[in-house]
Order: C-alpha cells, then structure tokens, then sequence
C-alpha cells in the first residue's frame, strides 16, 4: 500500500497496475479536492463513510451540486469536471483507470499545479528544534534538556509528537543534551520514525532555531510543521493544508515576534521582537506548505541572527493565516511551574534535585537518569520476577511498560501488613552468608553518609551544624551522632543479598493482581552491582512507614519553619501507623532480624536523604534524622 498526502487529507492506493487503479480516500471535514477534470483517467467513487457535497457535470455541461451519503455513488467520465467537498470526514473508495497522474486542476484551495505533485508522494515532517540551552529556565535546565521537562508527566515534546498521526517522519534537531532527547523519544514513542541532526554550534550569538532548522533543511523538502521543543498548546495540531502561524493574544511585543491579521485571519504584518509589534504572538509552532518559498526566505534573511522568525520578514509572500491557539508559554521558570500545577494532577515520585526524571507516556514508564543505567538494568536481571520487564534500555535511560496496581500507599491497609510479612521472608531467600560485604557497606553507610551530610551543610544555614532546637528539645551537633555510631559492627553484621531492592519503601511496591512489584531499584550498593545489605531494605521500609512519603509530594502535608537554630517541624502521618509499626517489630522478631540496626539505618537513610530534595523538605528530612539518631545515641 502506498500513501499519498493531500492538503485536505490523504490517499491510499492498495492497488495499481496497468489496467486499474483502487484506492481509499480520507477528506477531512470542511475541507475539498480541486476542481478539476481528467483527459483520460475514468473513476467510480463510492462513499463509504460520512457526507459530502458533490460537484460533478452532466452530459450538457452543467455542473450539478448533490449531497451523497454513505452507500451511495457517481462515475467520472473525462472531461468532466468535478469536486468533492466533506461535509464530515468522510472515506471514499475509488475505483479507475491507471491514469493517476492525468489531473487538470481549475481551482485548487492551496494552489497545486496541474499533474503529479512529488512532496504528495513523501511522508510530511514535523521538525522540532530542540537544540538550545534554554537559559531562560535557569537551573530547571540545569540537568535535562528543556524539550523534556515534564508536564502531566510526559516530557513537553511528547505533546505536539502525540498530535501528529503517525506516518508522520519526525526531523528533530538535538544539540545540549542530545543523548537524552534522542533515547526519551526512542523510549516513549518506539513505533515512530524519527531522524536525528546535531546541531554542531547550540551556544553561540549566531545560533537559534534557524540555525538550528537550516541543518534539517536536506531533510525537509517536503510540507512541514515547525515546533520548538517546548511549545505546549492544549488544541488539535491544525491540518498542514496551508502556511500558517500559530499566534496566542499579546498585549507586551517586545519579548515575542508579532503578527497582524484581518478579520479573515489573513496576516497582513509581522515583526521580531519590538514594543511596537501588533497584537499577536508567534508562539514557535506552524505549518509550511510552500517549503520553497520558505527555504528561500529563511536563507537570505537570516544573516547572523540564527533567527527562524526572519523567513516571514515577507510575510505577504506566504498568503498566510493565523491560527489562534491556546498556547501556554512554558519557556521561563515562572510560567513553567504554572503550567505544571494546572497540567500535573498527579506526580509520580517526590521531586529531586539530583536530576532523575520520572514519565508516564503511552502505558510506559520512563525513568531518565544522569548517570549510567547500566547496573540498574544488570539488576533488573538479578531481580528477575519481582521487577517490570525492561522494554528499552539506553545510556541514560530505561523504560517498562506500565504497571497496572496501586502502590502500597494507596493500598489498603490488610495488603500493607501482608507486605510486611512477605518482604520479611523474601529477604531471606536471597540470603548468601558466605559473602563478604564489609568494605561495601561501609562505603555506604560511613563513606556515603558523611558525603552526602557535606553536600546537604554546603547550602544550609551554619546553624545546621551545631546545637538546635527541633519541636522543644535541644540536640547536640549531627557530628557527635554520627561519632556514637559504631560504623565498624553496622558495616559487618549484615543479610547479604542478590534481591536487595535499594529503596523498598511503600511508594516503589506496586500491588497487582500477580503479586507485589518493585518500581525504582537501586543500581548499586557501595559500589556493588550485584550484592547488597538486605537490613538496607528493612529500614528503607520501615521509615517508609514513619514517614509517608506519598505525602510529602505535596508541600501542604508538611510545615517546616525556622529562626536561627530553633526548628518546627511537622508532617502528615498516616492513621495505621501506629499498626503498622507494631506488625514491622513483630515481623523483626519473627525472623530475629536486629532492630537497633534497622533503625540506626533508618535515621541514616533520612539524613542521606536531605541533599536530594528542597521546598524545605531537606531540612524536615535533616531535623528528622537528628531526633531518630537522638532515641538511639542520644
């Protein structure tokens, strides 16, 4: 089967030879063919689906006008002229002889010319320039390009790739973090073609999305859409049938390129950047139909500009509409977080600092990564049955499809406790005592505690480090905690094992109907791909169950405040915790685990986990981890 691409639509042909043609054609609704005739081509067209106006002449040369539905039909006989106009989307199926290209066109909406049109016969692109730094977004870009900052838990390209069908070639030009882009969208949308271009120069005052779509240009021969990668409209693409601008309301023309246009959406003006531009900003998305006239355009106005907005300094060349849309400006920090409280219902993970990314796209889940994520896929393998199955694996980045359950925190409370119970026993089955894994738990425990505590004290107050007053106690300095810690019986009285997840708190246990899954696994510990310390796990859960961290995605379930060295703290805890607690402890003394360990852990585990987050969650998670620490080495 072969596609041809209309501007009103789209032709299959399933069939050609020298003797007929078959084909199926899609016409969008309020759309037209041309009017036109044949000198030797002859055609049945039955309507299959929808309803449309025909134009067809007679014998005597009148050209009459006839609603047709579906199941009804009309020939063609050269030379007479003839049209079809959707009134619906409709489908027709034609039937004709071979003479596909014998077509005489006397009006035509986008004004083809007669016969055989060669961009018909390519796939048409939608190019998105996703090169830049995006220094408007200050340290939001500092680890991820901004193409892929997420909103609704897809990364903001998957927006506009998501509205185009998918025969559509996808031309991306990829510069500051081009690996990432290149495997997230390898990852989310593994069904659609895509072709990569380095843009070799992303930094220099020369460069820009023209630039940038310049390098794409051998690529784009063909009608196109233009998108920057983080322009995010909550409409339908609109159709490529003509050039057209995606323009949004603007009231400051001086941070956007601006476009006039008349009551017929004709634009009759357009200017860069300019506090007297009109009343209508280009928002970074549009349709190329006449890509000649655009290369041609871009080329000799660009200059040193790296500008794409300098091909439409010409704009009455273009016979262009505007299409209002609703646009949402996602390129500075401020707007960004307005977009992701409006489109983000729902956060999956509590929001780091350390640059790990979680999506949700297509029933996949996407985890990216700033480091390798080679030892998180080689334990995938070692956790074979109790983890999704990996569907992508890239430098940077994993995916597996979706898991269909509840978390642990969502569940009820029965499955909760039964969980508890079934960790205290899987643990177990993975238990090698003849492994040595001294050096790597103190790599993690000692060497990564106090690297982490001298990450977190970098950009707290001085205070932090002495004496401070926590909810009306005083507590001494974190340093002589940890001094009271013996690291050396922490590191050597240990559960070695290959099934060690590495976070098993309620939040990565998906519940589903074939059992518990674990979600967010530990590439390594201290060092080590293959074994780790299964006491790790037990208190990972158990201060899952102190602290319910599916609460503290949201900075309304917890209140942090502070006056030099005095802290009030406070977070919302769950109603079965004290339950919960209760069934942990018997668990631990059913399998006469140490609970002393696990929970000098667990205070380990709050102050390594201070550095990663902020919105005052590191310092509640720092304060928290002194009064554990305070109950046990006080």
């Amino acid at each position: 089967m072969k596609t041809v691409y209309k501007p009103w639509g789209k032709e299959e042909w399933l069939e050609l030879n020298d003797k007929y043609c078959y084909k199926r054609i899609y016409i969008n609704a309020g759309h037209k063919t041309s009017y036109q005739y044949h000198n030797f081509k002859r055609e049945t067209n039955f309507l299959i689906s929808g309803e449309a106006e025909i134009w067809l002449e007679n014998d005597e040369g009148v050209v009459e006008k006839f609603i047709m539905k579906a199941g009804e039909y009309f020939n063609v006989t050269p030379p007479k002229k003839h049209r079809v106009i959707a009134i619906t989307d409709i489908i027709l199926q034609e039937v004709s002889t071979p003479e596909v290209d014998d077509v005489i066109r006397l009006e035509d909406d986008t004004n083809r010319i007669d016969g055989r049109l060669e961009h018909e016969h390519i796939k048409p692109a939608i190019c998105i320039v996703a090169a830049g730094k995006g220094t408007r977004m200050g340290g939001y870009a500092k680890h991820i390009n901004k193409g892929l900052l997420p909103i609704d838990n897809k990364a903001i390209i998957s927006d506009v790739i998501d509205k185009t069908t998918d025969d559509y070639e996808i031309v991306v030009a990829v510069g500051y973090k081009s690996k990432q882009v290149i495997e997230y969208c390898k990852a989310a949308h593994p069904n659609r073609s895509f072709t990569f271009v380095q843009i070799d120069d992303f930094e220099s005052k020369e460069s820009g999305p023209g630039y940038s779509l310049l390098k794409c240009k051998e690529h784009l021969q063909r009608p196109f859409y233009f998108v920057t990668g983080d322009c995010l409209i909550k409409d339908k693409l609109p159709l490529l049938d003509s050039n057209w601008l995606g323009l949004y309301p603007t009231s400051i023309p001086e941070i956007y390129s601006t476009a006039e246009i008349d009551k017929n959406f004709k634009i009759t003006g357009f200017k860069g950047k300019n506090k007297d531009g009109y009343d209508h900003a280009f928002i970074g998305l549009c349709g190329i139909f006449d890509f000649d006239l655009f290369w041609n355009e871009l080329e000799a106005n660009i200059k040193d500009s790296g500008e794409m907005v300098s091909a439409f300094y010409n704009i009455e060349k273009y016979n262009a509409v505007g299409k209002i849309l609703n646009w949402y400006d996602i390129g500075t920090i401020e707007n960004y977080i307005k977009a992701q409280k409006i489109f983000t219902p729902k956060k999956y993970g509590i929001p780091k600092t350390n640059g790990q990314f979680i999506y949700k796209v297509n029933n996949q889940c996407i985890k990216l990564f700033q480091e390798s994520v080679s030892g998180k896929c080689h334990r995938a393998d070692n956790l074979n049955g109790l983890v999704p199955n990996l569907v992508y694996k890239g430098e940077n980045l994993f995916s597996y499809d979706w898991v269909d359950g509840t978390t642990l925190y969502e569940s009820n409370l029965q499955d909760r406790i039964n969980f508890i119970y079934w960790a205290g026993e899987e643990i177990l089955k993975g238990v090698q005592t003849n492994v040595d894994i001294t050096d790597k738990c103190h790599e993690f425990y000692f060497n990564k505690t106090h690297s982490r505590l001298s990450k977190y004290l970098e950009h707290a107050s001085k205070v932090m480090k002495g004496k401070l007053n926590i909810n009306g106690k005083v507590y001494k300095p974190i340093s002589d905690y940890l001094n009271n810690i013996n690291f050396e019986e922490l590191s050597s009285n240990t559960l070695p094992t290959t099934r060690w997840h590495g976070d098993m708190q309620f939040d990565n246990i998906i519940n589903t109907n074939q059992g518990f899954k674990f979600i967010d696994w530990r590439d390594n510990f201290g060092g080590s791909i293959d074994f780790g310390d299964a006491y790790y796990d037990l208190a990972k859960l158990y201060g899952g169950i102190h602290m319910n961290y599916s609460y503290m995605k949201d900075e309304s379930n917890y209140t942090y405040t502070q006056n030099k060295n005095v802290i009030n703290f406070s977070f919302k805890e769950d109603k079965e915790k004290p339950i919960l607690l209760t069934k942990f402890e018997e668990m631990v003394n059913l399998h006469g685990y140490s609970f002393t360990k696990i929970k000098t852990l667990t205070s380990l585990i709050y102050l390594n986990m201070s550095p990663l987050h902020e919105k005052n969650l590191d310092h509640l998670l720092f304060s928290n981890a002194i009064t554990f620490l305070d109950s046990l080495h006080g």
